[in-house]
């Protein structure tokens, strides 16, 4: 008889004996870690596998979740046979950042500071819980926003790289001579979520792709990525290379070529012996006060420009179209950042007559039509230039209804990152981008047109 597969949960819901049991090989990890950090079955090992280029892990591309998924596989493998019998039944425990929290902005087991499961230099404003609060941040990412511009994308991948994000999965360009560590295109769900959530919630440690993964927090975090993804097969069918290699992450340990990891291995979570136990958590409430001429990205708190000067602002100037759009695309050309820092690309769709007020909290909350974020390394730098076309349907749709015939403006706010946030995180920053602050923003980055299409 075949053996069931393992139910990994939502670590709100695991039973203090099974989060104990968690802790307990976490822990078990950092000893075989401390007494042997060159063992492949430490702590340490599986950090460096994503955190530098032993891996490398794969991102911007559409073996981004493959890659991750074999990743988390075979961490939770070591989890389990850290200490057995205790930590024989361990499963790796997700955190549905798309919910409210059970805590002030996590879930209640990684503020514990009694836990291993804690961090310092982790962002710590709480979540909202009431419209209208200004001492706290919206959640930037519900779960019915990852419904309506994530989870119904029916393409996995695209081949063209400035197309990336109208698919799932990201750019069809699966890493074979594993020669880089970023793609050329993120997916649906990599961008704004993943890298927003890094760099700009979480901070800390997360907010860098150098230590990224040295916050315990960050394997729950992907988990959740990994269900999301598990969830999106429900439906939709995966169109990669199923031969593409994923760079650095070995079968059975052993570093031979014909042991590697393929896109094909990771596409049936039950064949790799696991399987998600999901409730839809706590829903956040919408931040607006009022009506709203379309509905605002919530990301409003954690958007680059709220908290940072704007390096660069272009515009387009719009008349809204009758109530018939299908699509609105909204394309950047030519964007150049000449050094690995973070930065933002948040967009507003405003009234001719508006100013372009950035920082003021109502402001965002009535006109940040969508976000994007790159987080360090993960666009080309230096004379490198790329392309990228964003989704605004959501948002032209819904003015077309109430605002038709009328002259609005589309504004790109390109701001650099204000940093990772306070305390541990911040000595680990790329040299280049701790030096970047000294230079003028506007000579960082760049972009060369704007245009929007709308059908």
């Amino acid at each position: 008889m075949a053996t069931p597969p393992r139910i990994r949960k939502n670590i709100d819901s695991l039973t203090p004996d099974e989060l104990a049991d968690y802790e307990h090989a976490f822990s078990k990890l950092q000893e075989i870690s401390n007494t042997n950090p060159d063992s492949i079955d430490g702590l340490k090992y599986f950090q460096a596998l994503h955190d530098t280029m032993l891996g490398p892990c794969e991102h911007a591309n559409d073996t981004f979740m493959p890659w991750h998924r074999a990743h988390l596989f075979l961490f939770e493998e070591a989890l389990r046979r850290s200490d057995p019998p205790r930590t024989a039944n361990v499963t790796l425990p997700y955190w549905d950042w798309s919910a409210l929290p059970s805590g002030t902005r996590y879930p209640k087991a990684f503020e514990d500071p009694n836990s291993v499961l804690n961090h310092p230099g982790r962002a710590s404003k709480k979540v909202c819980r009431a419209a209208g609060d200004t001492q706290c941040e919206a959640l930037p990412f519900p779960r019915k926003l990852l419904e309506e511009t994530v989870l119904n994308k029916s393409d996995w991948s695209n081949p063209d790289p400035a197309q990336s994000l109208m698919s799932f999965g990201g750019h069809a360009g699966g890493q074979m001579n594993c020669q880089g560590q970023f793609g050329s295109g993120f997916g649906a769900l990599e961008e704004p979520a993943h890298n927003g959530m890094h760099f700009r919630f979480i901070k800390g440690d997360m907010a860098h792709t150098t230590v990224a993964a040295e916050d315990p927090i960050f394997f729950s975090f992907h988990c959740y990525i990994d269900l999301l993804w598990a969830q999106w097969q429900e439906h939709f069918q995966v169109g990669t290379d199923l031969d593409a290699r994923l760079c650095g992450l070995f079968k059975d340990r052993e570093h031979l070529e014909e042991n590697r990891f393929h896109v094909s291995d990771t596409l049936d979570t039950a064949m790799l012996g696991y399987t998600y136990e999901y409730t839809p958590g706590e829903v956040a409430p919408e931040q607006h006060v009022g009506a709203t001429p379309f509905p605002s990205h919530p990301a409003l708190d954690i958007a680059t420009s709220a908290s940072s000067r704007p390096a660069l602002v272009r515009t387009i100037e719009l008349t809204v179209p009758p109530p018939d759009v299908k699509d609105a695309l909204l394309h950047l050309t030519d964007v150049q950042v000449t050094r690995p820092f973070s930065y933002g690309a948040d967009i507003y769709l405003t009234p001719a007559s508006e100013q372009l007020r950035t920082e003021d909290r109502t402001f965002r909350e009535l006109y940040l039509a969508n976000v994007l974020f790159f987080w360090e390394a993960h666009h080309s730098h230096g004379e490198n230039k790329h392309n990228i076309t964003v989704d605004l349907g959501r948002a032209l749709k819904s003015l077309s209804y109430s605002h038709a015939g009328e002259q609005w403006v589309v504004s790109v706010a390109l701001t650099m990152s204000d940093g990772g946030g306070a305390g541990h995180g911040d000595g680990h920053g790329h040299p280049e981008a701790m030096a970047a602050v000294a230079v003028d923003p506007a000579e960082m980055m760049n972009f060369g047109d704007l245009t929007l299409d709308v059908s």
